[in-house]
């Protein structure tokens, strides 16, 4: 049997396994390692899992929180948010940095406005109090 004997299809596969026969062998010769002793070993492919982490936050259900447009995704402008939920269940893969929050949007009349989500920089989140000063009115949520 010779090449013009094959089909195109069939010479693309022949192709396809040749290449794929060097890659394993050129990965088999680079897969020896110099140990410290100068003895040769073979280098662990032990699969690597990340591990979740789940965020530490300051904030409790009941607090309100303000973020501005940088801290938290899917922004629209800066937020103020009446927190309902602190979703630390889902937060976990984002590696301790963003967080996922439910809560009740508040507007400029301090009246609530719609229910919203939003994932929100860890380290942006302070009470309200906390954000203006002692002096201004608590927001904290009681007990």
């Amino acid at each position: 049997m010779n090449v013009f004997d094959l089909s195109p299809a069939q010479i693309r596969n022949r192709l396809i396994l040749q290449a794929r026969r060097a890659a394993l062998a050129a990965e088999a010769r680079q897969r020896p390692g110099a140990c410290a002793q100068g003895l040769v070993g073979v280098v662990s492919t032990v699969p690597v899992t990340r591990v979740p982490v789940i965020p530490r936050v300051g904030v409790v259900p009941g607090d309100v929180v303000r973020l501005a447009e940088s801290d938290y995704r899917y922004a629209d402008g800066p937020l103020r948010l009446r927190i309902v939920r602190v979703r630390l269940d889902v937060s976990e893969w984002y590696g301790g940095r963003w967080v996922w929050l439910e809560g009740v949007e508040i507007g400029p009349d301090d009246q609530g406005r719609s229910f919203r989500q939003a994932l929100a920089r860890v380290a942006a989140l302070r009470p309200e109090e906390d954000q203006q000063g002692p002096t201004d009115s608590v927001t904290r949520a009681s007990p």
